[in-house]
């Protein structure tokens, strides 16, 4: 058996492509996962990143221990630049992917106000894009939405001279959601990879790698039932119609702690795993 062609790499697929194929079937209209899917959310997702303290986020913190000011850097699914613009600052050059058009826009247009010169901003998907090698190479929060984890793994491997990293959830978010999904779906949600399943097709690759679990702050708040409703009907895959945001927001509105003008999520805190590697495994180098 070759690398790629595994159980961990094969259950990986079927989960992803299980999962895609539900968000497909519920929420027809909703766009590629790859890009499209996030013009529509760019706006609210940018307006969170905002919320959330990301100079005290672990992940960066781990990325400023192995960078200088003569690093060169990817973040591949940078979004609109919560790391990207945040290092930027503090590297020789940051290159990120981001196959959204929206969220681009948004990152080019923040680099410009903070004066980033040094950001490149390339859309595409990370197997389209093509790249220069970096000393640093990572990806936070994308891979679970990626069938072929092999191919996106080894290009991270090839293009990280030194680190390469993965920043993924290491809870189960369906299971928060749960109650919820199955009172309007009437049956529980596809599940999707985890970072055990990301380790395992590292293993299944012969990629040595460390796995550090942190804890991640959940700054979401809303400051009435109807702007939890929105934020929440999107992660259900709800159709938008009156009878549907009345009902949910009678369920947030005795499920979510505080009260108007302060509602905040049920978590705390959520875990997350940072894995990283040296690159250049797979090449030898």
């Amino acid at each position: 058996m070759s690398r790629g062609d595994g159980p961990a790499a094969a259950r990986w697929r079927r989960l992803v492509t299980d999962r895609l194929a539900e968000l497909e079937r519920l929420s027809p209209a909703a766009g590629s996962v790859s890009g499209s899917f996030w013009d529509s959310r760019a706006g609210r997702y940018a307006a969170a990143v905002r919320r959330a303290n990301t100079e005290r986020d672990p992940f960066l913190r781990r990325l400023r221990r192995l960078t200088d000011a003569s690093s060169t850097v990817i973040d591949v699914g940078a979004g609109t630049g919560r790391f990207a613009l945040v290092l930027a600052d503090e590297v020789d050059h940051v290159t990120a992917v981001e196959p959204s058009a929206a969220m681009l826009a948004i990152l080019r247009r923040d680099a410009q106000e903070l004066g980033a010169a040094n950001v490149t901003a390339l859309q595409a998907t990370w197997d389209e894009a093509r790249v220069e090698p970096a000393d640093v190479a990572f990806s936070a929060f994308v891979l679970t939405l990626v069938p072929d984890a092999v191919s996106f793994l080894a290009k991270l491997d090839a293009t990280a001279r030194h680190h390469a990293l993965l920043y993924l959830g290491a809870y189960s978010g369906d299971a928060v959601l749960d109650p919820l999904w199955r009172h309007f779906h009437g049956a529980p949600r596809a599940p999707g990879p985890s970072y055990l399943d990301a380790v395992a097709v590292l293993r299944e690759l012969g990629i040595e790698h460390r796995i550090r679990i942190v804890e991640i702050p959940d700054h979401r708040r809303w400051a009435t039932i109807d702007d939890a409703v929105e934020s929440y009907r999107d992660a259900l895959l709800l159709d938008d119609t009156a009878q549907v945001r009345a009902e949910l927001a009678g369920l947030l509105a005795s499920w979510l702690p505080g009260r108007r003008g302060a509602y905040r999520s049920p978590l705390r805190v959520m875990p997350a795993a940072i894995v990283e590697w040296r690159g250049g495994r797979l090449t030898g180098r």
